[in-house]
């Protein structure tokens, strides 16, 4: 190996002692960063065997009613009496009175806007 010239720098106490704590804070942060990790993957794993446990019973569920419903008599609607049923027109008023609702409150705001700009 080929000698290399060495510098040295020389560091004065205060500074040193600087450096030593920030390297050790730098280390307690670190060390807090581990832990957080670690906390975060065994939540992040109890999560995903609620997710599972949550998917079983939702499948089950699913069975379950797929056999009730297969106990039930079939019922045939008549396709008239069909359309009749599904043509309501409550929901069309549900939306309509929540469109209604917005606009009133957009023009509250509106109001309120114009109010402070005379201010």
């Amino acid at each position: 190996m080929k000698e290399e010239n060495q510098v040295y720098v020389q560091i004065g106490y205060d500074e040193s002692l600087a450096s030593k704590k920030e390297i050790l804070s730098s280390e307690i942060s670190l060390l807090n960063l581990m832990k957080v990790i670690k906390r975060y993957d065994a939540l992040r794993l109890e999560e995903l065997k609620v997710k599972s446990k949550i998917r079983k019973e939702i499948k089950l569920l699913g069975t379950k009613t797929r056999e009730v419903q297969s106990s039930f008599p079939f019922l045939k609607i008549f396709p008239k009496i069909k359309h009749s049923i599904l043509s309501e027109e409550r929901p069309q008023e549900i939306k309509r009175k929540f469109d209604d609702n917005i606009e009133s409150q957009l023009r509250e705001i509106q109001e309120k806007l114009r109010e402070i700009d005379r201010r």
